[in-house]
């Protein structure tokens, strides 16, 4: 299956979480990538003939072949699809390239971006020193009971996976560390990942200029009362335009999704 140029991603929920989290190393998401970027649709050798993600059975690489692409290699338009080729063929260290591997998985998939956003960001901002599964489930619990008109009707088991699931896969992204008790590891964005971020909102909203009301603030791991001197900051640096007036802190995108990673490589990525 070859994604078209313009296809859109269906707001809904899944399960596709259950999978992601299930690959053992996201080394191999980055090659998913980086082959589909340089050759177009290569991720069918990848997973189903090479078998570069080590499954045993035919059923489970199809299953992993399509997470993948629904999580990864699906694009809201061309510019994200443009941004997504011109990002993992610049040479980014491996820390940027997980918070946009985070990035690109929370923008195509509401589920993960909404335990990501109003679960996960909400309590590493909290100052809490970690996360359990019982923070998710709990979450899931009383989202499924407020709104049973979406008849998801996942089981108990289904839940507790997903729980699960998720707190591995931020695992492997190094936003958490441990095993059986899971803690926050601090997050820092370099200038590189921060003005990257802004396209990645922008796709999402494309319609609305405030960052503030911009579902995916959180994800940026900027709190809200520093990320306006980080921002003017970037702005004064030519990457965009800002505009702040107490009650929005509008911004104004001056490069394409093509050519910002080149923009930023084109000079020095400083920490902020």
């Amino acid at each position: 299956m070859k994604e078209s140029e313009n296809s859109m991603i269906a707001d809904n929920y899944d399960t596709t979480l259950n999978v992601i989290g299930g690959i053992k190393d996201c080394g191999v998401i980055y090659k998913s990538i980086d082959s589909y970027c340089k050759h177009n649709d290569s991720l069918n050798d990848l997973v189903l003939r090479r078998n570069e993600f080590n499954l045993r059975s035919e059923k489970s690489r199809i299953r992993v072949e399509r997470a993948v692409r629904l999580a990864f290699l699906q694009f809201k338009n061309q510019n994200h699809k443009e941004l997504i080729q011109a990002v993992f063929q610049s040479n980014i260290s491996v820390q940027e390239k997980e918070l946009i591997l985070f990035w690109q998985f929370a923008l195509n998939n509401r589920l993960f971006r909404e335990i990501s956003s109003l679960v996960f960001m909400n309590i590493y901002f909290s100052g809490r020193v970690g996360i359990n599964k019982d923070d998710i489930i709990g979450y899931l619990k009383e989202f499924f009971t407020t709104n049973k008109n979406l008849n998801l009707n996942w089981s108990e088991s289904t839940i507790n996976t997903l729980s699960t699931k998720y707190l591995n896969l931020m695992a492997k992204l190094n936003f958490l560390e441990g095993s059986r008790i899971k803690s926050f590891k601090i997050v820092n964005p370099t200038t590189y990942s921060l003005v990257i971020f802004l396209y990645f909102a922008k796709l999402h909203s494309p319609h609305t200029d405030n960052i503030l009301k911009n579902e995916m603030l959180p994800l940026s791991f900027v709190m809200l009362d520093d990320i306006y001197e980080r921002l003017k900051k970037l702005s004064l640096q030519g990457f965009f335009n800002m505009n702040f007036n107490d009650v929005s802190l509008n911004i104004e995108l001056i490069h394409s999704y093509k050519g910002i990673c080149n923009v930023l490589q084109n000079r020095s990525q400083t920490e902020i």
